[in-house]
């Protein structure tokens, strides 16, 4: 095998176990907050919680499944795809979180949950053009 042949393949694991990883962290996200030990069991977690379950489920869910068609068939249009998708749910649960704000927590505690929050949305949205702007750039075919 040529030396460009090996790095493509250590590539191509590297990206089915980074997909492995990120299907086991949602999948791990989902059973925290709904079996064991709850989300009800965390106290800086309000009651106010439940009204960003759904969309914060969503946005774990979205990655299992985008995770699992990756691990089937990657790169091309499905990476592009899948980025997209996981890059707009995850965004909408953040600022759904944000709205909300489902912590009990100082004012201190407050500040710092806030700005990791408003980073998330930031760097969602920069993510989101940066998608937007390499469809335009490779005219759509999904830069992969």
């Amino acid at each position: 095998m040529t030396p460009a042949g090996r790095v493509a393949v250590a590539q191509v694991r590297t990206n089915r176990t980074g997909y492995v990883v990120a299907v086991l962290v949602n999948a791990a996200g989902l059973v925290v907050l709904h079996v064991w030990p709850g989300w009800q069991e965390f106290p800086v977690l309000t009651a106010d919680t439940r009204s960003v379950l759904g969309v914060v489920d969503a946005a774990l869910v979205v990655g299992i499944v985008v995770n699992v068609v990756l691990l089937l068939r990657s790169p091309g249009w499905p990476t592009a795809a899948g980025s997209l998708l996981t890059t707009l749910v995850g965004l909408v649960a953040t600022v759904r979180v944000w709205q909300v704000f489902p912590f009990d927590v100082s004012d201190t505690w407050e500040t710092v949950l806030r700005v990791v929050l408003v980073v998330g949305v930031v760097g969602a949205c920069l993510g989101l053009l940066a998608l937007l702007r390499m469809r335009q750039v490779t005219g759509g075919r999904g830069g992969g």
